[in-house]
């Protein structure tokens, strides 16, 4: 589904309103209350060549620098935390216009096609991105036929589902394959393609339906059906099959042809996987079958949106936690200079005095 964003708003407005006064009744407090001196304060007179020395100015030029630092971060938390309160909320819809089309993407997983299955997913989820409104599924086979999605127009599932495929492919994780009978003695292609046409629902609509095959047309063992007897199963069925042939089809050209002929005499198209432009030609021919557009009334959703709000408190924590470890930095500096050392640098800030002597 394309989603559009019809408005951005608050759901607790009220709770923003109540934390951000709060937070300027703080700042304001803070601001107009004087520190009270401590009851065994010592007055000393004459600091004011101390408060002129070089490194004394540095040093409270640094403190200065670092305490703004941590009132703009702190700040800058709390905004974030209102924000988060206050729980931003967007508002989208989506046309949910759907397309009387089926599609089901039959992929052979016997071990001949091992190595180019990654491949071929990929292929599968190039075609599912030139599609909008239809319906799609997913089954495999091998010596049996599993289905790993059902007929859905959920394309953020769809896409997801061939991530998960096509990691395991690349892994060879074997165990997505399990329930096919995986290296099995049996391997039809003339049962795997019944098996996709199967999955089609809804007979009694008036449905354009097509089938994305993909395979190296190697059979192994006896089947149930020859790939001509799923040629004419499909025909009936009106359901056109789209080829997308493994390279090493061409190894073999008698089964090669076979495969093409058999998807000609369907209506569908015949290519080898990494054609240039293969894709894009099966998606044409689906777009090509007769299918009426279904209006249905869009699809509202309201989602809560804290990236803005985390990202505000986390830039204002971060930069929190840094001016603490300076500060902490500083003082274990400070902390750890020798007695000599102090007296060294307080020598070096003094400025020195030339004294003349009259002779």
């Amino acid at each position: 589904m394309n989603w559009t964003t019809l408005e951005s708003t608050f759901a607790q407005t009220w709770l923003m309103l109540l934390l951000t006064t709060l937070v300027v009744i703080v700042v304001i407090a803070a601001r107009v209350r004087r520190p009270r001196p401590p009851a065994n304060t010592t007055y000393v007179a004459h600091v004011a060549r101390l408060q002129a020395l070089p490194r004394y100015r540095a040093l409270i030029a640094r403190r200065q620098n670092l305490a703004m630092l941590a009132t703009v971060a702190t700040l800058g938390t709390c905004l974030g935390g209102i924000i988060l309160a206050g729980r931003l909320q967007e508002t989208r819809s989506s046309d949910s216009n759907a397309r009387t089309r089926d599609i089901v993407l039959c992929l052979d997983a016997s071990g001949s096609m091992s190595q180019v299955n990654a491949s071929v997913i990929a292929e599968f989820q190039e075609i599912v991105d030139g599609l909008a409104g239809e319906r799609i599924g997913m089954t495999i086979w091998d010596g049996r036929s599993i289905s790993i999605f059902p007929l859905t127009d959920d394309y953020e599932f769809v896409s997801d589902e061939l991530y998960r495929a096509q990691r395991a492919f690349k892994t060879e994780d074997w165990s997505y394959t399990v329930g096919t009978g995986f290296a099995s003695a049996v391997s039809q292609i003339g049962d795997g393609l019944v098996s996709c046409v199967q999955r089609f629902d809804r007979l009694d609509e008036d449905r354009g339906r097509a089938i994305v095959l993909a395979s190296d047309n190697q059979p192994a063992g006896e089947g149930i059906f020859t790939l001509r007897q799923a040629q004419r199963y499909a025909v009936e069925r009106d359901v056109v099959v789209h080829a997308v042939a493994a390279p090493h089809t061409n190894e073999k050209p008698e089964k090669a042809a076979e495969f093409e002929q058999v998807v000609a005499a369907t209506g569908g198209t015949y290519h080898l996987l990494g054609d240039e432009g293969s894709a894009g030609e099966v998606v044409d021919a689906i777009n090509e079958l007769e299918a009426e557009k279904i209006d249905k009334p869009p699809v509202i959703e309201v989602v809560d949106r804290a990236g803005p709000g985390r990202l505000v408190a986390g830039v204002g924590g971060g930069v929190l936690v840094l001016v603490w470890a300076a500060q902490a930095a500083a003082w274990l500096q400070g902390r750890r200079a020798t007695p000599a050392a102090r007296a060294e640098r307080a020598t070096e800030a003094v400025p020195k005095l030339e004294l003349k002597v009259r002779s």
